[in-house]
C-alpha cells in the first residue's frame, strides 16, 4: 500500500504536469497496465494512451487549468473533486472551435499501486458542459448530443482497433535470406487502408512476395484488403506458378461478387538462381534498377476480381546478384503537390537509382521522404505502399543444375 507521503508526491507530480501542459509528464505518473476510463475519451490502455488524450485536451483547451477541491484517501483508493477551466479555442467532437470559456464540475476516482496510477475513472457534469459548448438550452437536445457524441467515441475506438489489426496482420518491416533482402513500408491515407504486402517462403529456397491496392478506402477496403491477403497466402504456399496462383486469387475473389471492389496486385517468385517469375494484375509495374539498365515488369493481365474468367500471363526475368526491383502502389506515383502536379514515374526511378547504394530499410524511406518534399503540405490523398528487394544469391542453384544435366548426358 501506498503511503500518504507517496501518495502527496505523486499528485503533486500531477499537478506540475497539468501546469506545464506536459503530457509526457503526466502520463509518467501512470502504470504501465493502467486503465482510465470516461465519457468523453471512453477507455485508454497505458501511458501512451494518456499522453495522447492529454495532448487532444491541451491542444483543443490551451488554458487548461484544474481546480482541485477535494481529497479523500481511503487506502490506495482517491477520490478527488475539482472544476476543470479552459477556453474551447481547438474543437471538440466535431465542432467547430468556439472561443467559449467553459467551467466543468468533475470527480476522479483513482486506485494507486507502487506509488503511481493503476486506474481512473472520470465523471463529468457533461450536460453542462455541452450546454456551455454548444449552447443547446433543450434537455433532449443535450441528450440527443450526448448520444451522438458517445457513439462517435465508440466508432473512434473500433477504428483505432482495427488499424491496430491491420498493422499486425502485415509481415517485418525487413525480411532477409540467402536469396533475397526484402524492406517493405505501407502509409495508410487514413487510420486503416487497402494496400498490403507481404512475403512467402516457399520451396528450395525460392521466395515469393506481393504487393496489392484494393479499390476504394477505409474500413471496405481494409476488410476486402484482408481477406484478399488470406486468399493469396494460401494458393502462394501452393507453389503454383504466378499467372496460376493470380487466377486461383481472381477466382476467389469474383466468386464472392463484392459490387465495385477490386484489386491490382503483383505477386512475384524469386528462385534461389535469380530467375524471377512474376504476374501483373493491372499494378502499377514494378521497377528492376541494375547495372544492366532499367526494366518495367508489365505482364499479367487485367486487375484482381473483375471477372471470373479472367486469363493471365507470367514474364520472367533473370535478376543478376545486387539487382534491385522497386514494386510500389499508384499513391506514390499520383501523390500531387499544392499545384495538382504529380509525382511521377519519372521521379519515382531518378530517386530509386539515386539511392540504391543504400540499405533497403533506408531507400524505402528516402522515396516516402522524396515524396513528401515534394507534396509539401498537401494532404495525402491515397495510401502508398513500397517494397524493395534485392537478389543476393551467387546463381549456385544454376550451376548445380547445370552440372546435374551434364552428368546426365554423359551418362
Amino acid at each position: 500500500m501506498s503511503t500518504a507521503a507517496e501518495i502527496r508526491a505523486l499528485f503533486d507530480r500531477v499537478r506540475v504536469a497539468y501546469d506545464r501542459y506536459d503530457a509526457a509528464a503526466l502520463a509518467a505518473n501512470y502504470t504501465d497496465d493502467c486503465v482510465v476510463d470516461s465519457p468523453i475519451g471512453g477507455r485508454v490502455d497505458g501511458p501512451a494512451g494518456v499522453e495522447q488524450v492529454a495532448r487532444i485536451t491541451f491542444e483543443a483547451f490551451p488554458d487548461f487549468h484544474v481546480e482541485v477541491e477535494e481529497t479523500l484517501v481511503v487506502g490506495d483508493r482517491i477520490v478527488v473533486t475539482l472544476t476543470i477551466h479552459g477556453t474551447d479555442t481547438g474543437g471538440l467532437f466535431g465542432f467547430p472551435p468556439t472561443g467559449k470559456r467553459i467551467r466543468v464540475p468533475s470527480v476522479f476516482l483513482f486506485t494507486i499501486r507502487d506509488g503511481l496510477i493503476a486506474r481512473e475513472r472520470r465523471t463529468y457534469d457533461f450536460s453542462g458542459f455541452l450546454l456551455q459548448l454548444t449552447g443547446v438550452t433543450s434537455a433532449i437536445a443535450s441528450a440527443r448530443l450526448y448520444q451522438g457524441i458517445l457513439e462517435h467515441a465508440r466508432t473512434e475506438r473500433e477504428v483505432r482497433i482495427a488499424a491496430e489489426i491491420q498493422r499486425a496482420l502485415l509481415p517485418d518491416r525487413r525480411y532477409r535470406t540467402a536469396t533475397v533482402d526484402i524492406a517493405a513500408a505501407s502509409v495508410p491515407c487514413r487510420a486503416i487502408g487497402g494496400d498490403f504486402f507481404d512475403y512467402f517462403e516457399l520451396a528450395g529456397g525460392a521466395v515469393g512476395f506481393v504487393v496489392a491496392d484494393v479499390s476504394g478506402k477505409g474500413p471496405p477496403a481494409a476488410l476486402l484488403t484482408a481477406v484478399l491477403q488470406g486468399i493469396l497466402a494460401v494458393h502462394a504456399y501452393g507453389g503454383e506458378p504466378p499467372a496460376t496462383t493470380m487466377e486461383r486469387v481472381n477466382q476467389a475473389l469474383a466468386r464472392r461478387a463484392i459490387e465495385a471492389r477490386f484489386a491490382t496486385m503483383f505477386y512475384g517468385v524469386v528462385a534461389r538462381d535469380g530467375r524471377l517469375r512474376y504476374c501483373n494484375a493491372g499494378h502499377n509495374p514494378p521497377a528492376i534498377v541494375s547495372a544492366a539498365g532499367g526494366v518495367r515488369l508489365d505482364a499479367g493481365g487485367l486487375m484482381i476480381g473483375a471477372f471470373r474468367d479472367a486469363q493471365f500471363e507470367e514474364g520472367d526475368v533473370q535478376l543478376a546478384r545486387g539487382d534491385t526491383l522497386f514494386a510500389f502502389s499508384d499513391g506514390i506515383t499520383e501523390a500531387v503537390d499544392r499545384a495538382g502536379e504529380e509525382f511521377g514515374d519519372e521521379r519515382l526511378i531518378a530517386t530509386v537509382t539515386a539511392a540504391n547504394d543504400l540499405e533497403l530499410p533506408a531507400l524505402v524511406d528516402a522515396v516516402f521522404e522524396r515524396v513528401r518534399q515534394f507534396t509539401g503540405d498537401a494532404p495525402q490523398g491515397d495510401d502508398m505502399t513500397a517494397l524493395a528487394l534485392r537478389y543476393v544469391g551467387d546463381g549456385k542453384a544454376t550451376t548445380e543444375l547445370t552440372e546435374s544435366a551434364e552428368k546426365q548426358e554423359s551418362r
